[in-house]
């Protein structure tokens, strides 16, 4: 996720996102559906990083609906 800062909390859930921004974070070989975005308050687009925990059940609930 490309973005200019980060707040070390996941704008979803709200704990901590273990970025690792500006060094190797765990989310760079990660797949990012474009609609987990939609679930990111507009003021934390590009500032917040989303948690591997949210990735994850955004991910599974996606599979389980299709």
């Amino acid at each position: 996720m490309e973005h200019k800062k980060t707040t070390g909390k996941c704008p979803i859930c709200g704990k901590k996102n273990h970025c690792g921004y500006g060094g190797d974070c765990w989310c760079n070989g990660e797949v990012f559906p474009a609609e987990i975005f939609r679930l990111v308050p507009a003021e934390h687009l590009g500032k917040s990083c989303i948690c591997k925990a949210c990735l994850a059940w955004f991910k599974e609930s996606q599979r389980c609906e299709t």
